[in-house]
């Protein structure tokens, strides 16, 4: 069965409405099982009409359905174990062998180089970790572009140059829109940089600069809300050495 998470990382164009309600239920789902649709408004600022919004966005009849589901979900789910922190442990090792196997300079250059560098997460926990890198570049002077949605991410295509570049950062590489519009990209001669798990997509072989990273799945999750942040610490991890790699080789427009 589907989990929350994954219910929330295939939605798309979310409101900051919704950003907030779905923020406070993944920081609290022990409590959303026992509130009524006027509390999660009240906890959040929002109203009881944005809470039967957001859940029928994530596929439920309403509120009252999605508390049964996290019910349900949670009963089914055990504390963490050892073996998943050895998992996780063993994740990590293997992204930083991948790092260290990948001429990051190079990717960087692009970056340097590029007249316009565009970022773009094909989901909810890409995205997060998108913007991330986007402002851990701003601090040192370096303006990426952020894309929010496929959306946008289509109308690229339209202006993009062969003097840009786009990193696209994707959780399984297959997502078919994705990689349509990041064709008509390659065909307008821009460069594309891949991010993904460490695996055969259409994604990575589409691009010809690749960076990936080692994630397991967790198959009985913890009661915790971040668990699924364990799906994506490695790809923050690759983030950063790119962004670290290029602090340390390339002049920044910083005092």
């Amino acid at each position: 069965m589907m989990r929350l998470e994954e219910r929330i990382n295939r939605l798309d164009g979310l409101s900051n409405t919704e950003y907030s309600l779905i923020e406070y239920i993944l920081s609290a789902k022990n409590k959303i099982i026992n509130m009524q649709t006027s509390d999660l408004a009240k906890a959040t600022y929002t109203s009881p009409a944005s809470v039967t919004r957001l859940a029928k966005k994530l596929g439920f009849s309403g509120f009252n359905e999605m508390k049964y589901f996290l019910k349900n979900e949670l009963q089914t789910q055990s504390k963490v174990k050892a073996e998943s922190w050895e998992l996780l442990q063993t994740d990590i090792e293997k992204t930083i062998n991948l790092i260290s196997k990948t001429s990051l300079l190079q990717i960087n250059e692009i970056i340097s180089k590029s007249k316009h560098v565009f970022v773009f997460g094909t989901g909810w926990g890409e995205r997060n970790a998108a913007q991330l890198f986007v402002r851990n570049f701003l601090t040192i002077g370096v303006y990426l572009i952020p894309i929010p949605s496929i959306t946008e991410y289509r109308w690229i295509t339209e202006t993009i140059k062969p003097e840009d570049a786009v990193i696209v950062v994707s959780f399984s590489g297959e997502n078919k829109e994705v990689t349509q519009v990041s064709e008509l990209i390659q065909l307008k001669g821009a460069k594309i940089i891949s991010i993904t798990p460490l695996s055969k997509n259409h994604l990575s072989s589409l691009t010809t600069y690749n960076l990936y990273y080692q994630t397991s799945e967790l198959y009985k999750t913890s009661i915790d809300p971040s668990a699924e942040y364990n799906m994506f610490t490695t790809l923050h991890i690759v983030l950063d050495a790119l962004f670290r790699n290029y602090f340390d080789n390339f002049p920044t427009n910083t005092p």
